[in-house]
């Protein structure tokens, strides 16, 4: 089991794998998922429920990127509020853009569980969801 110092660095690096985003972020990203890794995103969007898969959650994350047309940055480094030695907790403040909208910036909560130095389930909410949902309607 890792310590907590670890899933603090993994949650970092998980993160800044990111980088520019696109699908060569998104394929960083998902080298840091356990093979069978589910996730849950909050709220009525057409980005919300569940996944059972880290190729589902990938084109959960796909679909966003098209959606938003690639504009997703993050308004500043995410804060992990704690770390754990199975869980990190963190919040993050999400930029999207989308061609005939507002900037809209959404804070989101995410847990994060941790096996064996990779996230092995993630947990998902947007703290103004009525925003997330509106932004990305159904």
């Amino acid at each position: 089991m890792a310590t907590a110092t670890q899933n603090h660095q993994l949650l970092t690096d998980y993160y800044a794998a990111y980088g520019d985003g696109g699908p060569a972020g998104l394929e960083r990203m998902a080298n840091f998922y356990t093979k069978d890794k589910p996730s849950y995103t909050a709220g009525n969007s057409a980005l919300s429920g569940e996944t059972h898969s880290p190729e589902e959650s990938l084109q959960v994350m796909r679909r966003l990127q098209e959606l938003s047309g690639g504009n997703i940055t993050f308004a500043a480094p995410p804060t992990i509020l704690v770390a754990g030695d199975a869980v990190v907790a963190l919040l993050v403040h999400e930029k999207h853009a989308r061609t005939g909208k507002s900037e809209l910036v959404v804070p989101r909560l995410y847990v994060y569980e941790i096996t064996d130095d990779k996230i092995s389930r993630s947990f998902g909410w947007q703290l103004d969801s009525a925003a997330f949902d509106e932004y990305y309607p159904l």
